[in-house]
């Protein structure tokens, strides 16, 4: 734990010299997430404009918001909005975090997603997180943001 306040104190110098830079808001953002620290994260996740966010950043703001507000029409628009940037890429099948968009979402296609991914020869597909996927969706936020 000391080492990662560590490394968010680093984010914050970092900051300090560049208080807009998306790499450093996106990752600080991440950390803070994964700490717990959901305000936190969603100020540091609001600062980026659009375009400047990568698609697992979108995600990472979509699964924030849901966390401290549960599922809201805007929580479920936001998910759409990410798996429509996913569903827009030309990779070959759909990855974890397309699944996951897709589900939380509620998307009609998540099955098809999930039967493709399944088919795959994706080097991330493993039972761990196959199972991850087919939770309910509470206690899948739950396990990602803890």
């Amino acid at each position: 734990m000391q080492q990662l306040e560590e490394v968010l104190t680093i984010y914050a110098e970092g900051l300090e010299q560049h208080p807009n830079d998306p790499a450093l808001l996106s990752n600080r953002a991440q950390l803070l997430a994964s700490l717990g620290r959901y305000e936190e994260a969603k100020s540091d996740l609001d600062v980026l404009q659009e375009g400047e966010l990568h698609v697992e950043g979108m995600l990472l703001r979509c699964m924030v918001h849901e966390r401290l507000e549960e599922a809201t029409a805007e929580t479920l628009a936001c998910y759409e909005e990410v798996e429509n940037a996913y569903a827009s890429d030309a990779s070959d099948h759909p990855d974890a975090n397309h699944i996951l968009a897709a589900r939380l979402a509620e998307s009609p296609e998540v099955e098809a997603l999930l039967r493709e991914w399944r088919e795959s020869d994706d080097p991330m597909k493993n039972l761990m997180l196959e199972e991850m996927l087919e939770m309910n969706r509470e206690e899948l936020i739950r396990q990602l943001l803890p």
